[in-house]
């Protein structure tokens, strides 16, 4: 099952780039080329994604902090360190954070889960959370355990449908 989430820079509202977009909008990679970025370590696997997005608009992303969560990074953004280019925790609103959609990508979780036996606090922790995503109305897709795509709507509750 695949949860999809928007990818956002965030940075202090009087950051030039969110002068830049002053009625909100999508951010291209290539607005990001000149500064100084935020971005999630290398295992998380967002780091690849960020360095992807800007080899695509031609240019090395200027990473000045490497955060080891998404709460990390918008605490980072929040002090005006760089620009934050990630997935931010919870639905918001992030004091002191400005944030708009980039426009290129979208990123994907995916969860793989056992079908008997218990489960430790992360993966508890885990599908809860994926849960309240859920229940908040956020699309999921991906495929069954035979392999026919499906799709959920949080609204519908957790039900999926073969697509």
């Amino acid at each position: 099952m695949f949860v999809d989430v928007p990818l956002v820079v965030a940075a202090v509202p009087e950051h030039p780039l969110m002068a830049a977009y002053p009625d909100g909008g999508a951010v291209s990679s290539a607005a990001l080329a000149g500064h100084r970025l935020i971005g999630l370590q290398h295992v998380i696997g967002m780091r690849a994604v960020l360095e992807r997005l800007c080899a695509g608009a031609g240019f090395r992303p200027q990473v000045v902090f490497e955060a080891a969560a998404s709460d990390a990074l918008a605490r980072l953004a929040a002090r005006d360190l760089g620009v934050g280019v990630g997935v931010l925790p919870g639905p918001g609103p992030h004091p002191g954070l400005r944030a708009l959609t980039l426009a290129d990508p979208r990123a994907r979780a995916a969860l793989v889960r056992r079908a008997q036996g218990p489960l430790g606090p992360a993966a508890r922790e885990l599908l809860g959370r994926l849960r309240e995503e859920l229940r908040a109305g956020r699309r999921m897709r991906g495929r069954n355990r035979a392999g026919a795509r499906v799709s959920c709507a949080g609204r519908r509750g957790s039900r999926c449908v073969r697509r």
